[in-house]
């Protein structure tokens, strides 16, 4: 026989049962489809945008800040004509999942934290277990790790509670967008989860926790004072543990060693009254450690580009750009001494040597024998350039 040679069956038995199977499949195909049956309109659910952790009595107290759909999706280029309502949850229990769960039982709509982008910590929660309290809000299905976080010494209701400007949606606020808002000027580096979570049990490794408060002097509206977001601080962490507060002029020198600054205006020169006004844009700064005699020196290089914004006296460009340096070291100095008064590593220098000397590292029992003296830093080299000078000179 050829091997063109095939026998086509014609039996209509066959073609009843590929029919039959092919009628089966078709229907299980819609048994596993996913439908929209338990769908929800989004104004039917509580989005839960910020979320605040406090601690009194014994009890953890949680608060939920949610935004109202409708003044979060807003047809481009509107406002609402009324004030932004505010609602804010409250629930208390032994255990952090116990008083979320104070929430639920209270809560008329289901309640959706895939939109959180806030978590604030008072005072009184960060004096408990921190990395017991972060390892239970990440169990929360929908918190993620870009949220922003703070802590607070002022009541977290009060936070929640501020009347943004302009009747705008709460998000466009400081509180959600630190990183768009302090792009105008920012002496304390935001924090997001992911790099507290990060540096919470890193060695050597220090937590800087902006701290959120009130300001009630700035803004008036129909001459009432309207009170807003403000940093004010920072809560200072090591090895999981609360250490201190230090308020922001005592850490002045975070914007220089940060690396995540995006604009500061100092002024240089008299402190009452400055030979000019500059404006930096994200200075850079690098740390080098070298071991002398079986101790630790730092070498810090600090990089700044800025621009002449005022000019009160006839100060020459050489004369500012030496006048922005002096300041910037001073300002690095006066912050890493008032982290050892406090016994405190404000710019995680440690960290440092237990990346580059892990042996030595680990001979100092992990590091715990290791102690910062103020002859710790063995050299500040600051690099100032001004890039322009306005539509002036700088020399009349």
């Amino acid at each position: 026989m050829s091997v063109f040679d095939h026998t086509v069956d014609k039996s209509p038995c066959r073609h009843g049962i590929n029919k039959r199977y092919l009628l089966i499949s078709v229907l299980c195909l819609f048994l596993i489809l996913t439908g929209c049956w338990d769908s929800k309109n989004v104004q039917d659910l509580n989005y839960v945008t910020a979320f605040g952790i406090d601690y009194d009595k014994g009890k953890y107290i949680v608060y939920t800040n949610s935004l109202e759909f409708t003044n979060v999706a807003k047809q481009e280029g509107t406002r609402s004509p009324s004030k932004t309502p505010t609602w804010i949850g409250r629930g208390e229990g032994f255990t952090l999942d116990s008083a979320v769960n104070d929430i639920y039982a209270a809560s008329t709509l289901q309640i959706i934290w895939d939109h959180t982008t806030v978590i604030i910590f008072s005072e009184r929660a960060l004096q408990k277990d921190v990395n017991k309290m972060v390892d239970s809000l990440l169990r929360f299905s929908g918190i993620r790790y870009t949220a922003w976080v703070y802590g607070t010494k002022t009541p977290i209701a009060d936070l929640f509670a501020v009347t943004i400007p302009f009747n705008l949606s709460p998000i466009a606020s400081m509180l959600y967008s630190p990183d768009d808002i302090l792009k105008q000027q920012t002496n304390i580096p935001p924090l997001q989860l992911q790099k507290m979570v990060a540096q919470l049990n890193e060695p050597g490794s220090t937590v800087l926790l902006p701290s959120l408060s009130l300001n009630h002097e700035e803004w008036t509206k129909d001459k009432k004072i309207i009170s807003q977001h403000e940093l004010n601080g920072v809560f200072i962490l090591q090895k999981g543990k609360y250490k201190s507060w230090m308020k922001q002029e005592q850490v002045l020198g975070l914007r220089w060693m940060s690396n995540q600054i995006q604009k500061v205006h100092i002024g240089v020169g008299q402190s009452t009254t400055p030979d000019a006004v500059l404006t930096i844009k994200k200075p850079k700064s690098s740390v080098k450690v070298s071991l002398q005699n079986g101790v630790p020196k730092f070498n810090l290089e600090i990089d700044v580009q800025g621009s002449v914004e005022e000019i009160t006296d006839n100060a020459t460009k050489e004369h500012i750009a030496a006048a922005a340096k002096e300041k910037i070291k001073n300002d690095i100095q006066q912050t890493f001494q008032q982290g050892l008064n406090r016994k405190l590593d404000i710019y995680s220098l440690q960290n440092c040597v237990y990346r580059k000397y892990i042996s030595y590292w680990q001979k100092n029992n992990n590091g715990s024998l290791l102690q910062l003296t103020p002859n710790s830093l063995k050299q500040i080299d600051v690099h100032v350039q001004i890039k322009d000078s306005g539509m002036n000179r700088l020399s009349r």
